[in-house]
């Protein structure tokens, strides 16, 4: 036997091993994995090379390779059972419709140009599976499994979906074994058999990926949720410390005419780090503002601030302050990293401009930001957990009909945000 003819016999195999590849969760990697990763690839060709060696039946051998597929996923990688279905179910989907699309390739053009042997199939079969591959890459794999553990809407999808296409291959397997080859039928018989079981195979890897879409969305909520919960539980607590602050500057000023030259200089000075507040008419952006801005002076940051906040009444305060707070904060982060004092100014804008709130931030940014359908990608190393901060504020600016526009140019980053200042507007 050929080194093509055994490659090809083993082709199974081989495209499950490839396939699986584009599923691996590489973020849960059990301990030693190297050695077990060499270990369990090697181990599941040897046993599926034996299968074939022994002639055992195709149908066995279909059930006998996605068990061992899953106990390779098992043995590298430290996952919950319904993820290694998951895994492993995609892994075959993938193999079987690289397979399924060579071979509708190759059985027509084998027939009519009457061309035998196996090294115009492998090349096919390779070219396909690269190609097939690179498109479940781009479509599923960088933009899902690149995101950390993925949960599930539904359990029962994951496992009905593993099952459907484990017994729709047995099928087509026993379908194809019963056509007569002879027959002038033949080939338009397996074009279609083979283009159902593709697109059965697409539907199983959609459905699949549907299904943790959905659960993503649904977590993606919660979490701006949770985010909104706790700036709101933060305005209280700034509202009351700003009370504080008033009680004590008017405390200060009482003092102030009754004390000695000394006493007044020591007052003074209390006085001008009391008085770093802001009156736009809008008690949340006053807050807001007052509370950043000694953020800014710690880091030796000026804020240039302009701002009508009475533009903003028609919004919950808390919303105002989640909003404002999230855009500052995130200038703030950015220009801690500059070392050019000159160019750590964030300059704030809100006012009023056609029924419309306009408020717009700008400073300057070191870096590119990078973009992704329109959507900020945060640069922190832990990309699971950060990068709503962006999205918090998108989202506050839609509950309201409202837009958050994100662009850069010239080293400048800005954020503009309009909503709609209607009488008849209604916000639950």
């Amino acid at each position: 036997m050929s080194v093509i003819e055994y490659i090809f016999s083993r082709q199974v195999q081989i495209g499950m091993l490839f396939a699986a590849l584009l599923f691996m969760p590489w973020k849960q990697k059990r301990e030693r994995f190297i050695t077990r990763f060499v270990l369990s690839v090697a181990s599941f060709l040897v046993v599926t090379d034996l299968c074939v060696r022994w002639n055992i039946e195709s149908k066995v051998r279909l059930l006998l390779f996605t068990a061992l597929l899953m106990a390779l996923y098992w043995i590298c990688f430290e996952c919950s059972f319904i993820h290694y279905v998951f895994y492993t179910t995609c892994a075959y989907a993938v193999q079987h419709i690289s397979s399924k699309l060579a071979y509708m390739i190759v059985v027509p053009f084998s027939v009519k140009r009457n061309i035998a042997g196996y090294s115009f199939a492998l090349v096919v079969l390779v070219v396909v599976s690269v190609l097939v591959a690179i498109a479940v890459y781009i479509k599923y794999t960088k933009p899902y499994l690149t995101k950390g553990n993925l949960q599930f809407d539904n359990a029962k999808i994951v496992l009905y979906s593993g099952f459907f296409l484990i017994a729709a291959i047995y099928l087509s397997v026993l379908l194809e074994d019963g056509f007569d080859t002879g027959a002038s039928s033949y080939t338009t018989s397996y074009l279609c058999l083979n283009a159902f079981c593709i697109l059965f195979a697409l539907s199983i890897l959609a459905l699949e990926y549907t299904n943790f879409n959905t659960k993503q969305l649904q977590q993606e909520n919660q979490i701006l949720a949770g985010l909104l919960e706790s700036d709101r539980q933060q305005y209280e607590q700034a509202k009351r410390d700003m009370e504080k602050i008033n009680i004590r500057y008017h405390d200060i000023k009482q003092q102030y005419t009754r004390a000695s030259e000394e006493e007044r200089s020591k007052l003074e000075e209390e006085m001008a780090e009391l008085n770093l507040r802001y009156f736009t008419g809008n008690k949340a952006v006053d807050i807001t503002l007052t509370q950043k801005s000694a953020k800014c002076n710690e880091a030796g940051i000026m804020l240039v601030c302009s701002a009508d906040g009475s533009c903003l009444d028609r919004m919950k305060h808390y919303h105002i302050y989640s909003m404002l707070g999230n855009a500052l904060d995130n200038a703030i982060e950015c220009l801690e990293q500059v070392a050019d004092e000159e160019k750590k100014v964030i300059t704030l804008d809100i006012h009023k401009e056609k029924n419309m709130a306009v408020i717009r931030v700008e400073n300057y940014t070191p870096n590119q930001p990078l973009f992704k359908d329109g959507d900020l990608l945060t640069t922190k190393a832990d990309k699971r957990d950060h990068g709503y901060g962006v999205k918090s504020i998108q989202n506050t600016a839609e509950i309201y009909g409202g837009i958050a526009h994100i662009f850069v140019e010239n080293e400048i980053f800005y954020l503009l945000i309009t909503i709609p200042c209607s009488e008849n507007l209604t916000v639950n």
